[in-house]
């Protein structure tokens, strides 16, 4: 389902032609998704529960504040920058119809990692350790910068991308 939709759309990805390429019977697809939309958001649960994986990988609560920051961006980099079906799904998904709020399971310690960073990594008036902008202003200074930037043609080396996470942490750090 996720190759059909990158191809071709939400609306241009029948279950039929799913059935055709999987080589699975309509019937056991819809054994398990009673509806194309249901198939579509479960695909899209499973994938933000991924891209959070990845963003947090190596995350630790021990790791001084920017540390933590500039490692979770670099995540973030590279996920946009390899996971392009992926990230193409998510904000097409994101920002159709279907982008409703949806609840996602990740694992306790998943959890407990995406909990902290959140909390620590928010407004310093919320309790964060970043400059008292909107929430919209701090993801685009940050994660929407990640994501530009990985969708170049030309790839970022490992020393530029943190000379880049750290003038994003300067620009969000609280003083």
């Amino acid at each position: 389902m996720l190759d059909l939709v990158v191809e071709r759309g939400f609306h241009n990805a029948p279950m039929s032609l799913l059935a055709k390429r999987s080589g699975a019977s309509p019937g056991v697809i819809y054994h398990y998704f009673p509806s194309k939309e249901d198939l579509i958001r479960a695909l899209y649960l499973r994938l933000k529960s991924a891209k959070r994986q990845v963003f947090l990988e190596g995350y630790s609560r021990q790791t001084s504040p920017q540390q933590a920051f500039t490692n979770v961006w670099a995540n973030a980099y590279h996920f946009y920058r390899t996971q392009i079906r992926e990230t193409r799904f998510l904000e097409w998904y994101e920002n159709s119809p279907f982008g409703q709020e949806h609840t996602i399971t990740d694992s306790p310690e998943q959890e407990a990692a995406r909990t902290h960073f959140l909390k620590a990594f928010r407004a310093k008036k919320a309790g964060g350790v970043l400059k008292n902008l909107p929430p919209e202003a701090i993801y685009e200074l940050s994660f929407g910068l990640a994501a530009r930037l990985a969708k170049k043609e030309e790839t970022i080396r490992p020393g530029m991308l943190k000379k880049i996470a750290d003038a994003a942490w300067s620009a969000l750090a609280a003083d």
